[in-house]
Formats: C-alpha cells, sequence, structure tokens
C-alpha cells in the first residue's frame, strides 16, 4: 500500500491553493507595502553593507548570523507552525490569521530592500514557506472534518483525513528541517558572496 495514494491531491488541492494564495499573496502584498513604506530609506542595507566593503568596514552581519543552529531554526519555526495546525480546532480562523500576519511581516522585511532580502531569505524562505502552506493545509483538514462531523455526525472518513494530516506533518518537518539548514549553513555565505564580504 502506498504512502501518498492517487487521491490525496485530488482530495486536497482545493485546501493545499488555498493555503499557498494566503501564504505567498500575503508575503507578496507585504513586500510592496514595505517597498512603499520605506520611501527614501529603500535599500539602505544593502547600501550599507557595499558601503562598509568599499572602505574597509567591519559590517555587522546580525540579521543573517546570530549564531542560531539548525535545530534552533527548526524548533522555533514547527512550534509556529503546530500553533497553525491547531488553530484548525477553531475553524481555522486563528490559523489564517497567525499565517496571514507572520507572511506579510516577512515580505514587509523583504520590500523595504528587495535585494538584500530576497538573497537573506530566499534561499530558505521558499522551502520554509511551503511547509506553511502544508501546515495551513492540516487546520483546514481539521476543520473540514469538524464541519462534516457536525452536520452529519458521522465520523466517516476520519481514517483518511488523519492519514493527509500524517502525509502533510511529515512534509512540513521534511522541508522545515531543509530550510533550517539553509537558514544556519548556507544563507549566510549567499549574503557574503553576493555583497563581497
Amino acid at each position: 500500500m502506498k504512502f501518498i495514494d492517487k487521491e490525496f491531491f485530488n482530495r486536497n488541492k482545493k485546501l493545499l491553493l488555498i493555503a499557498f494564495i494566503i501564504v505567498f499573496g500575503s508575503l507578496i502584498v507585504g513586500s510592496i507595502a514595505g517597498y512603499f513604506e520605506a520611501g527614501d530609506s529603500y535599500g539602505e542595507m544593502s547600501e550599507m553593507i557595499a558601503f562598509g566593503h568599499e572602505h574597509n568596514i567591519k559590517t555587522n552581519m546580525s540579521v543573517t548570523q546570530d549564531g542560531t543552529s539548525a535545530l534552533e531554526y527548526f524548533v522555533h519555526n514547527f512550534m509556529i507552525d503546530i500553533i497553525t495546525i491547531l488553530g484548525g480546532v477553531l475553524f481555522s480562523i486563528y490559523s489564517v490569521w497567525n499565517v496571514l500576519s507572520s507572511s506579510f511581516i516577512a515580505g514587509h522585511y523583504i520590500g523595504q530592500d528587495f535585494v538584500f532580502g530576497l538573497v537573506s531569505t530566499l534561499p530558505h524562505g521558499i522551502i520554509e514557506y511551503m511547509a506553511t502552506v502544508f501546515a495551513l493545509t492540516i487546520a483546514f483538514i481539521i476543520t473540514r472534518r469538524e464541519i462534516t462531523i457536525i452536520k452529519t455526525k458521522s465520523f466517516d472518513g476520519i481514517h483518511t483525513d488523519l492519514k493527509d494530516i500524517l502525509i502533510l506533518l511529515i512534509l512540513d518537518i521534511i522541508f522545515l528541517a531543509v530550510a533550517a539548514f539553509i537558514e544556519a549553513h548556507v544563507t549566510q555565505g549567499i549574503v557574503s558572496s553576493v555583497f563581497g564580504i
């Protein structure tokens, strides 16, 4: 028996799509808001790094290198995803709010300096936010099951939902682990090579 059956995506494609739109749509909106809000200060981080490099000044790169381990990044992001998942019990209202606000804030940061923002977040960010899509989809599945139980007073099909939740949870963990490794061990090197520091 295959772990992921053919019907897995058919059962969940609408929920996955809605979660994807919420996560990445909020990132885009946040980026646009950050860009316009930055005004004259747009690109300051890139300019400071370039100035420091030109004048041989040590640049404080604490934004990208703060001594945080891959495990710490993983645990932090997994706890956020667990909160998102558990929000499914409350009809995903808190889950959607949590994802909208965190994605918007991340996008806002990127929008204030697209070059620095993308270089310092894109390598791990895409993978991390795909994990968020999986977590939000789990919340939606919990909500869908809750509504079905309320309407039908039946638990038929709960095994399928539990299996789908398990698959998505495993994907969430894998994606978060990869993103944490990249954030802890690769992102700083990318920032250094792009900015020549």
